[in-house]
């Protein structure tokens, strides 16, 4: 679907964004019936522990010198998209070392 592609543009355009140098890993697996997990994985600036568990609230940005476009509404729009599919997003990262966004959805 529409809201699928843009989950997923919308947090591979971020790993891009974010890593001014480095590497981005997109890989997909299925390790149980009617589930897909999809890891996209920066080596890029990362996300403070602090602005964790607000990434996705609709319109929180960390600060404005990380980007100048957007109106932080991109990853609460990533995750309406995988909750409407029966799914979640996680996020692990590390400030200076990169963060890995972890897409689960149900594929029945």
């Amino acid at each position: 679907s529409d809201a699928l592609i843009r989950l997923f543009v919308n947090l591979v355009d971020n790993a891009i964004k974010y890593t001014r140098s480095g590497t981005i890993t997109i890989a997909a697996t299925r390790p149980v019936d009617h589930q897909i997990v999809v890891t996209i994985s920066d080596t890029g600036m990362g996300i403070a522990a602090e602005h964790l568990p607000h990434i996705f609230d609709r319109f929180y940005r960390i600060d404005v010198a990380r980007s100048t476009e957007g109106m932080g509404l991109g990853l609460a729009i990533a995750l309406e998209a995988a909750c409407a599919h029966g799914g979640d997003i996680t996020v692990n990262s590390e400030l200076g070392r990169g963060t890995t966004f972890t897409v689960q959805l149900a594929t029945t």
